[in-house]
């Protein structure tokens, strides 16, 4: 029996996608005709070997998220090892944004074409695809919501909505997650900022007395000197 894909949860929360024997034929078919509303640059003529360097799997995952997927990464390759350098820096840069991990058989499989893995990949990745742009929609629609409230706030309450509107245009979850993280560390290192600027005027003004102290004492001393030379 033929060795095919299916995936499992990590601890890490990814999707794993391993080798194992199983297979439906029942998606296939779906499967080709979500592909075929895509635009790609080459022609679906064997599906293992058009995709086997994951040059297309990069373009079908722009198609959605633009901004997700860097294509000049990707070279069209022959090797089976330039196919599989392809597929690691996918798996490792995008594919996890995604929530899908592939195991090195899998992506093994992948770079030499064999039959049906690359369907069970497309299928998963379809539907988290899917979960990503549901996921996008509400964020769009709760950042609708967020700057129709800051629009009716006073200045003072408006730090961080703008630090959450830009977040919402074609990110993953785990990419909204990981500016708005951003976003936080920010205020925190202003708050930080802020709070070492008002000691440090604190030890300014401080200083400035301690100066006016000395420069007292430095009169009086001298002029107690002057005294004392005048009664000489």
């Amino acid at each position: 029996m033929s060795q095919y894909v299916t995936a499992r949860r990590s601890f890490g929360g990814l999707t794993r996608v391993d080798m194992e024997d199983y297979f439906d034929d029942m998606e296939i078919e779906n499967l080709y005709q979500w592909i075929d509303r895509i635009p790609l640059t080459r022609p679906k003529k064997n599906l293992a070997k058009d995709f086997s360097d994951g040059v297309l799997v990069a373009e079908m995952i722009k198609h959605y998220f633009p901004r997700m997927v860097e294509l000049h990464n990707y070279t069209p390759a022959h090797s089976s090892k330039q196919k599989m350098e392809n597929w690691y820096l996918l798996n490792r840069r995008v594919l996890r944004r995604l929530d899908l991990d592939l195991s090195d058989d899998v992506i093994r499989s992948l770079a030499n074409a064999k039959t049906k893995v690359i369907e069970r990949v497309l299928m998963m990745l379809r539907s988290q695809l899917d979960k990503a742009i549901e996921k996008t929609n509400a964020l769009k629609q709760r950042a609708k919501q967020l700057q129709e409230a800051y629009s009716t706030t006073t200045a003072p309450t408006r730090s961080t909505f703008p630090a959450i509107a830009p977040a919402i245009d074609n990110v993953a979850k785990s990419l909204l997650e990981e500016k708005e993280l951003e976003s936080m560390a920010k205020d925190e290192t202003i708050r930080i900022l802020y709070a070492k600027l008002k000691r440090l005027e604190h030890l300014l003004h401080l200083k400035d007395l301690r100066i006016e102290d000395l420069e007292s004492r430095l009169n009086h001393a001298q002029g107690t000197r002057f005294m004392a030379l005048d009664d000489m």
